[in-house]
């Protein structure tokens, strides 16, 4: 496969990975110009985009449970409690996922549960032997779904879990060779260490996982050490090196150079490599909530000499050799060699921020960048109307448009970027206020997936009768189909609902 088309199919399939060259640059790029002319207090412009929202009957049993715009459909798939073909009840907890091409025209779907081992938690199921954790109470993981069905009509034909007994499974990204990483956003020992929880068994948990989009049953859970032990949140893959966000009110950005090229399922886990924080020059511990939309700064990169600690404390070497201080780094992804991650609660509304970060330089163990570049703050959100904090970030292959999921303590929306920089709203729920997230496209652009994360004490389940409405606070998956490529540049005179 060509470089720009894996790149291309890079951000397409991952929730948290990116490409299509200019596709997403220019929507971000256009952000920052609308957002510092907000700043200046003309008011942010929003955009038509798809039109109106408005309650939409799931497919299936004719209940409303989103807002979306005229002539999109949707359809549950997957939801909390339903039975996998493994005979497992499906884990709870939604979170991050990637979409990719499977066999016979269907979508393989790796889906992250961000069980935390807390009462109420439905665990995801794997042998003994396959458990990283041997901790019951380690209820984390990944389960796979295989989605076929005719067009306009996703039905999930296979589903099984492929990672268990790990803990908090997040977000993550995916990589050139068609695999998924699962981030670990926890730093404990078991199931042990925070008030409340049960006792754990020692184990160390704080890491990233890899898992092939192949997988046909449970894979070997194997950490990949040297990328670090701390609360990850996502990885974007850009020349030889991995990008890794931190969800910290006070944590670093980070970038992991293995010593040779990955090829396959494996190479990272196995291979040594160099964990990196970045620096702000001739501003040792900048704090990133100061800055404002369009500023750059030069930047380098200082190793961290303890990556695998045994108590919390990567971020501090960062800080304790200059590192810069972001507030809550989640959503990553790379795009026209790049990358791009936001703060959910960054800036000075704490309503999040949206960073661009380009190398300079070549070499670097694997591929890498060197040890400069520059940091430029694309965008900061000042109204909940405009933007609420935006954690995952997916490509609109029909359109070049990005769409944002927000992780609000209010009403949960999809928003839209378009070329010209201005935000609409794409979806919004209407069953409960739990966030959206996981979003990614299926290989051919048509079809758009989607986790509404749900909560952990559900009050019994529903089970796989799609005429039941899901409980509450169920977790679901949504398949969104409709006319992706017909969306209006437009000004809107009035489109926040937030």
């Amino acid at each position: 496969m060509a470089t720009s088309d894996l790149t291309r199919r890079r951000f397409v399939q991952g929730s948290t990975a990116a490409a299509g060259g200019l596709a997403l640059a220019s929507p971000l790029s256009a952000l920052a110009a609308n957002s510092a002319e907000a700043k200046r207090g003309r008011g942010a412009r929003r955009a038509l985009g798809y039109g109106d929202l408005r309650p939409t009957r799931e497919q299936g049993s004719g209940l409303e449970y989103l807002e979306l715009p005229r002539g999109f459909k949707y359809r549950i798939i997957s939801r909390q409690g339903q039975p996998m073909s493994d005979g497992n009840p499906t884990p709870g907890i939604f979170d991050g996922m990637a979409a990719f091409r499977g066999p016979n025209g269907t979508t393989v779907l790796i889906r992250n549960h961000e069980n935390r081992s807390r009462p109420g938690e439905i665990p995801v199921v794997v042998p003994r032997g396959k458990r990283y954790d041997q901790d019951p109470n380690t209820r984390g993981g990944n389960t796979k779904l295989v989605v076929g069905g005719r067009r306009g009509d996703p039905r999930v034909i296979e589903s099984f879990a492929v990672l268990g007994g790990t803990h908090t499974n997040c977000a993550g990204g995916v990589t050139p060779w068609n695999t998924w990483i699962t981030c670990e956003e926890t730093f404990l020992y078991g199931s042990a260490a925070e008030p409340g929880e049960l006792p754990g068994s020692g184990v160390p948990h704080g890491y990233s996982f890899e898992i092939p989009a192949d997988a046909t049953r449970p894979v070997e859970p194997i950490p990949i050490r040297d990328a670090g032990r701390f609360s990850h949140e996502a990885v974007a893959w850009l020349d030889g090196v991995l990008y890794e966000t931190e969800d910290r009110g006070d944590c670093a950005f980070y970038r992991y150079i293995p010593d040779r090229m990955p090829r396959e399922f494996g190479d990272l886990a196995s291979f040594d490599g160099t964990l990196e924080a970045l620096i702000v020059r001739g501003r040792p511990n900048f704090d990133a909530n100061t800055a404002s939309p369009g500023e750059s700064y030069p930047v380098e990169w200082v190793k961290i000499e303890e990556p695998n600690p045994d108590t919390d404390i990567v971020r501090k070497e960062a800080q304790s050799k200059g590192a810069a201080i972001f507030d809550r780094a989640e959503g990553a992804w790379s795009s026209d060699r790049r990358i791009y991650f936001d703060c959910t609660s960054g800036g000075e509304a704490q309503l999040g921020q949206l960073w661009e970060y380009t190398p300079r330089g070549g070499g670097g163990g694997g591929g890498g960048d060197g040890n400069s570049g520059r940091l430029r703050l694309i965008y900061e959100s000042t109204s909940k109307e405009e933007l609420e904090n935006p954690d995952n970030l997916v490509l609109v292959p029909a359109t070049g448009d990005v769409f944002l999921q927000e992780d609000s303590d209010e009403d949960q929306f999809v928003r839209g970027v378009n070329r010209r920089g201005r935000i609409y709203d794409f979806a919004h729920t209407l069953l409960n206020d739990f966030e959206f997230c996981g979003g990614c496209f299926s290989p051919d652009g048509q079809t758009f997936f989607l986790n509404q994360q749900g909560g952990r004490q559900t009050g019994g389940e529903t089970g796989s009768d799609p005429r039941n409405p899901p409980n509450e606070s169920a977790a679901l998956t949504y398949a969104i189909w409709g006319p992706f490529d017909q969306v209006s540049t437009r000004d809107a005179r009035s489109n926040g609902r937030g």
